[in-house]
């Protein structure tokens, strides 16, 4: 009986960090584990085994869903401009600020301001490369310029 309630906590735990870790690996341990279990309790006797899989699809559905909660809080992307990477969030600082077109905005491209490259977006028109925007808002990581 330990054996088989040890497999079905070992299985959800492995089926939880499917959702934390790329592939189907985790996801597919689980699962063989908690058909491990299933196999150990009916071996044991059939009633035990019944119980044993209602717990299952209870906390099946219960892993899941927080697994799935717990992905919603926690955010994929970066929020802090770091070495080759930009942020989720455009910096706010630059609202207002003047800067020159590197790469033609068609509409978008990437501009510089005070030394720094950003994604941007322009309001709609072509830029070419050389041109002097102004910033007038943000939209994820990129600038919106005029």
């Amino acid at each position: 009986m330990m054996l088989s309630l040890l497999l079905a906590f070992v299985g959800l735990v492995a089926i939880f960090l499917e959702f934390w870790l790329p592939g189907a690996v985790m996801g597919l341990f689980g699962v063989s584990l908690l058909s491990a279990s299933l196999i150990t309790a009916f071996n044991m006797d059939w009633r035990w085994g019944l119980v044993l899989l209602q717990f299952e699809l209870v906390a099946c559905v219960v892993v899941i869903v927080s697994a799935l909660k717990s992905l919603k809080r926690k955010k994929i992307c970066l929020n802090l401009t770091q070495e080759n990477y930009k942020g989720c969030i455009y910096k706010k600082e630059c609202l207002g600020k003047e800067g020159k077109v590197i790469k033609d905005l068609k509409p978008s491209g990437v501009i510089e301001i005070d030394g720094e490259h950003f994604q941007a977006l322009s309001e709609g028109d072509y830029l070419k490369s050389g041109a002097v925007v102004t910033v007038i808002g943000g939209e994820g990581f990129h600038l919106i310029v005029r």
